[in-house]
């Protein structure tokens, strides 16, 4: 089977949830005997052409249909809430001639997909991958913000030609990685699939090996309580609320590992830190390569894993501290607070916004050494549950049932 996973951006420099799933499904899909490509723009750079692990992978040129077009606003655009025209992909996959072209993105290259499908006879699928059943309507209104008063001429492109696929409703088969998002689109859809997110357990379960001071066991006692959390700089993730503890919580210390999506966003984080006097307790250091060494070794240095969203289709990085044996805090958002349902005594739930009960998880976590104990084990167990292996077997044999 030929199978193109169809990215809106694949920057293995600054990686986020999205990229993370298709990476790991490829190489599984890969692995069992597919004949497996990606396909994205050029967002966030990358070379056009280049093969990673076995994995060929194509980069075109994305076009924002905005006036004025800035660098600034490009680069937003870039990291979040951009609708490209995407020139050369559709005569790529046509090209190539996949059995299936797997979507993970929406809008114009969600439409470019369906329609190359339909003129090759490709099975089109498109994967949810959070969001498009249940983003609150101020971030709704924060993705729009950095094209208000533009003038958006790709409307009129749309017209000519002819554009006016429902999406993701015109696609041959739904993968949703939330629930909320599955039960939403299977009363719309006769072909719908809920597949979760996986982990490489493997990758975490291993001893840190890595002697950096800064992310190692080695002088946690100047540190405190070590909380970490791994997530884009992001609204959605909510780091405020950690921000905001750090002020509450004297013994306690911060890192926020992950892409910058929203810098506004960061500079708020940081100068709340320093209104609040917290400065020196809190640590951005920006992405680091998934599955790294260096991802594993902030894992293994934490006392404690926060995750505050606001919403979460799932929540990935719960799965990875679960796998590293870090005891877990996270909000009971969306998926986030399904996945914690299921998996009872593996993390401790609060409210999203709930300041109280973050707190009181954070204390438990620190001084309930029998529990703490408990949910390590039992997020540990948890994590093996969602292997990558089983999930792209899974993937696959929905494809066939198309």
């Amino acid at each position: 089977m030929k199978i193109a996973h169809v990215l809106r951006r694949l920057s293995f420099a600054d990686w986020g949830g999205t990229e993370q799933v298709v990476w790991n499904l490829a190489k599984a899909q890969r692995a069992a005997g597919a004949e497996v490509r990606l396909f994205a723009t050029d967002a966030l750079g990358g070379p056009a052409e280049e093969e990673r692990e076995g994995v060929p992978i194509r980069r075109f040129h994305a076009v924002y249909p905005w006036w004025p077009m800035g660098r600034e606003l490009k680069a937003l655009l870039d990291r979040k809430g951009g609708n490209p025209f995407v020139p050369g992909l559709g005569r790529a996959l046509r090209e190539w001639a996949p059995g299936v072209i797997h979507c993970h993105a929406m809008g114009r290259i969600a439409e470019l997909c369906i329609r190359t499908g339909e003129r090759t006879g490709a099975k089109c699928v498109i994967s949810l991958h959070g969001g498009a059943a249940n983003v609150p309507a101020a971030e709704a209104a924060d993705l729009r913000a950095p094209t208000r008063r533009r003038v958006p001429w790709g409307k009129a492109v749309e017209l000519v030609l002819g554009w006016n696929r429902r999406v993701p409703e015109g696609a041959d088969g739904i993968v949703c990685v939330g629930q909320d998002e599955y039960e939403a689109f299977s009363r719309r859809h006769p072909h719908v699939l809920w597949l979760p997110n996986g982990v490489d357990g493997s990758l975490f379960e291993r001893e840190c090996t890595i002697q950096n001071a800064q992310c190692t066991r080695e002088g946690k006692e100047d540190k405190g309580f070590r909380v970490l959390c791994v997530a884009r700089i992001d609204r959605q993730k909510d780091q405020m609320a950690l921000v905001e503890a750090l002020g509450r919580n004297p013994g306690m210390s911060l890192r926020l590992v992950g892409p910058v999506t929203q810098p506004d966003y960061k500079a708020e984080l940081e100068a709340r830190a320093r209104e609040l006097g917290v400065s020196g307790r809190l640590a951005i250091p920006g992405a680091l390569p998934p599955g790294s060494a260096e991802l594993a070794a902030e894992y293994h240095a934490a006392d404690a894993f926060a995750l505050a969203s606001r919403h979460e289709p799932f929540g990935i990085a719960v799965l990875e501290a679960w796998a590293a044996g870090v005891p877990v805090a996270a909000s009971t958002a969306g998926g986030l607070g399904r996945l914690l349902a299921a998996h009872p005594g593996a993390a401790i739930g609060f409210a999203p916004g709930d300041a109280a009960g973050l707190d009181a998880a954070l204390r438990r976590i620190a001084t309930d050494a029998e529990w703490r104990a408990a949910a390590i084990a039992a997020g540990r167990a948890a994590a093996r549950e969602y292997g990558w292996g089983a999930l792209a077997g899974r993937l696959d044999a929905f494809y066939g049932s198309l």
